[in-house]
């Protein structure tokens, strides 16, 4: 299974933010729409980083009294790892695990066409074990046509 059979089913929505913008105004956007992490585009719509939910807690511990003042672009991650919409989930599965990390964004052709998480890759697999589960006891009871 390829990273662009999740992207049908899940679609291409992704969320950004700039990265001038206040921690205050992720924090907002996470909460309303039940995300974990934001793209961080710079002012040409390109993306610069990441903001995770992990970033956040990491800078409220480490400055609890400027906390909300903080700029978006000194708190996220600005190493993104991206993965092509060709890839198998395997591979993907395997880059989130080495590198601890739960969301990646997906391109094709060197475009931003979706972002995927641990959890739709975990869905998917289970999805696909069930179905599979089902195909091996219809052959072994015999009612397999």
């Amino acid at each position: 299974m390829k990273v662009s059979d999740i992207l049908k089913v899940k679609g291409p929505e992704v969320f950004t933010i700039g990265e001038e913008k206040l921690l205050s105004e992720a924090v907002s956007t996470l909460v309303n729409n039940k995300i974990g992490v934001l793209l961080v585009l710079d002012s040409g719509a390109k993306i610069v980083g990441i903001l995770s939910e992990r970033d956040i807690i990491k800078e409220l511990y480490k400055n609890p009294e400027n906390f909300w003042k903080s700029k978006v672009k000194n708190v996220m991650t600005k190493k993104v790892i991206v993965v092509e919409a060709a890839d198998d989930i395997d591979y993907v599965e395997s880059i989130m695990t080495s590198n601890r990390i739960r969301h990646l964004p997906v391109v094709k052709n060197k475009v931003l066409v979706g972002l995927i998480s641990i959890g739709d890759i975990v869905k998917t697999l289970l999805s696909e074990s069930r179905y599979e589960n089902k195909y091996l006891m219809d052959y072994i009871s015999g009612s397999f046509k």
